[in-house]
């Protein structure tokens, strides 16, 4: 990516038949990853199961046939949280499982885009959540046992979705001071 190439160097090496090889040597900081009450494989399967939890309930959410989802102010946090579920996923297959030095990219685009997009994920939920309680009080004429159902499935979903906002604080990350 674009944004780490200044933490790149190109070096020329000659292999064994004398052919010029270029090489990219990372020059940019390292960063520790501490993270408290936790092993960093346990932290990665913990985010994988709540991660797959609020995709099979979300995806199960839309299989219910409420009139809730016909509105936008229920159907557009519905739709839009598949997005923040896509930055999570690829976050989260890239969190290691060892502890080691990390470099820059490897921490922006596993760590830090967990805790991004998990922070978007819970404000999605909400307005999802409040969405079909607002449906539900005004709008809603019968039919009320799957919109029940639906408010269920949103209502774990969101739960869900604060444990893996909540979890992300565990994580402290600091630069080491180049010697």
């Amino acid at each position: 990516m674009r944004k780490y190439v200044d933490d790149y160097e190109i070096v020329i090496e000659e292999d064994e038949k004398g052919r010029e090889k270029k090489k990219a040597v990372y020059r940019g900081n390292y960063y520790e990853v501490e993270i408290e009450k936790f092993s960093l494989a346990k932290f990665k399967w913990v985010n994988i199961v709540l991660f797959l939890v609020i995709l099979a309930l979300q995806i199960a959410g839309g299989f219910i046939n409420n009139q809730g989802m016909y509105r936008f102010f229920i159907a557009l946090p519905y739709v839009g949280i598949f997005l923040p579920l896509y930055f999570i996923a690829t976050g989260v297959f890239r969190l290691p499982k060892e502890n080691r030095k990390f470099r820059r990219d490897e921490v922006e685009l596993s760590f830090n885009r967990v805790k991004k997009a998990s922070t978007y994920l819970l404000i999605l939920f909400g307005m999802l959540i409040l969405g079909e309680v607002i449906f539900l009080i005004f709008f809603a004429n019968n039919g009320y046992q799957l919109e029940y159902l639906y408010l269920g499935v949103e209502l774990i979903g969101g739960i869900a979705a604060y444990l893996l906002f909540n979890i992300q604080k565990f994580i402290n990350i600091s630069q080491i001071e180049k010697a």
